[in-house]
């Protein structure tokens, strides 16, 4: 056998055993997920990540912003699914409406969000989702979704050149491999675990006191703030769109409310 066709089929059966080691349930939602991560680093790799931010943005711990997302965050953290990880809750102080999670419990929300939510249990609803997604370890999932990415992606331009011998075309099946991940594979996933960290963050809001309707007026006034509606398409964003948040949550609300727990 050609060894370049035997390097072909290595890189295949690679990828498949790959796929195959590193199929994990999780243990809140029930569903599959691929991660090449252990938990073990996840705590290691958030805090590197966190690190580098603080060199570059203006992080505020000790503001009267920062204190109030701690307070929150750390009321919804402790009656989450993994009270015990090393939480760290900051503000960013930039003029951006958005919010983030990384890997082991470190989470940001940026000034702008924390301004035009006044109200603390709509901005709950922003650190329930984020909360939600270092639980659900959708950072590990999304890392690990891109290695093996890369490496199909890899493997599509061996194939390729390997029957055809021909680089050019090699290299245009590479880049086909990569808009055919990222169109059907990378961003519908990453729509999906949106919805899942809406459905679990609420529930967690819910379940720490916050009013769980306030998940809806959120996204209805983050629809609001939106200049004009116009948009990427739903089907090529990394986000569901605002409707389609809404209608899930509001479908959802009664079993939110049952495990709403005022305080």
């Amino acid at each position: 056998m050609p060894i370049s066709k035997f390097k072909a089929q290595i890189t295949a059966a690679g990828a498949a055993l790959l796929l195959t080691a590193c199929m994990t349930t999780n243990e809140v939602t029930g569903r599959s997920q691929f991660i090449t991560i252990p938990p073990s680093q996840d705590a290691a790799l958030g805090l590197e990540a966190m690190n580098e931010v603080k060199k570059t943005a203006d992080v505020e711990t000790n503001t009267a912003d920062a204190k109030r997302v701690q307070r929150i965050g750390r009321r919804i953290a402790a009656i989450s699914d993994n009270p015990g990880m090393p939480w760290e809750f900051v503000v960013i102080d930039e003029d951006v409406l958005n919010a983030w999670a990384l890997p082991g419990g470190k989470i940001a929300v940026y000034k702008k969000m924390v301004d035009s939510f006044t109200s603390d249990e709509e901005l709950a609803a922003v650190i329930g989702h984020e909360i939600a997604h270092a639980i659900l370890r959708h950072g590990a999932e999304k890392m690990s979704r891109v290695q093996a990415q890369n490496m199909a992606i890899a493997g599509v331009g061996v194939a390729v050149g390997a029957t055809t011998e021909d680089q050019q075309m090699s290299q245009i099946a590479v880049t086909l491999g990569a808009l055919a991940a990222q169109g059907f594979v990378q961003l519908p996933h990453s729509r999906a675990m949106e919805l899942e960290a809406d459905d679990v963050g609420t529930r967690y809001m819910a379940r720490a006191g916050y009013d769980p309707r306030a998940a809806v007026r959120l996204w209805k006034k983050m629809k609001a703030m939106k200049d004009g509606g116009g948009g990427q398409p739903a089907w090529l964003s990394t986000h569901p769109t605002d409707d389609q948040r809404i209608k899930r949550l509001s479908d959802k609300m009664d079993s939110y409310l049952s495990e709403y727990n005022p305080r």
